[in-house]
Order: C-alpha cells, then sequence, then structure tokens
C-alpha cells in the first residue's frame, strides 16, 4: 500500500457526517500520520488513514452529487 499512497496537500476539502464540511491544515505524506483537520472554527487531530479512507471520499461524493 506504501507504494500506492498519493500525498494530501494541506487545504484539501473534506466531509464529515456529524462534524459537517472542513479541511486539512497540515498535508498527509504517510498513511500511519495524524493529521489537523478544521471543523468549523474547531481543530481536530484524526488519523491520516480515516481522512484518506472516509473523509475524502464522502467530500468527493458531495460534489459529485451537487454537479
Amino acid at each position: 500500500m506504501a507504494d500506492d499512497f498519493i500525498m494530501v496537500p494541506p487545504t484539501t476539502t473534506v466531509y464529515c457526517p456529524k462534524r459537517g464540511e472542513g479541511w486539512t491544515l497540515t498535508g498527509i505524506t504517510g498513511i500511519e500520520e495524524f493529521v489537523s483537520v478544521m471543523f468549523d472554527g474547531v481543530r481536530y487531530t484524526l488519523s491520516a488513514k480515516e481522512v484518506v479512507e472516509e473523509l475524502i471520499p464522502n467530500q468527493q461524493q458531495r460534489q459529485q452529487q451537487s454537479a
């Protein structure tokens, strides 16, 4: 999996059903990292795995539905 991982830059938009739309404050260079994400003015520290596998795909689905 490490060979397939693509870096995620800071300010990537994400979506969480509980917290709403947010964005990454830090970039992601590895799946085992932790990343700062801002939701509604509150900073959260989440696993990169959660962001990459759940929150980014959620946002992509929302964008496709609104297009």
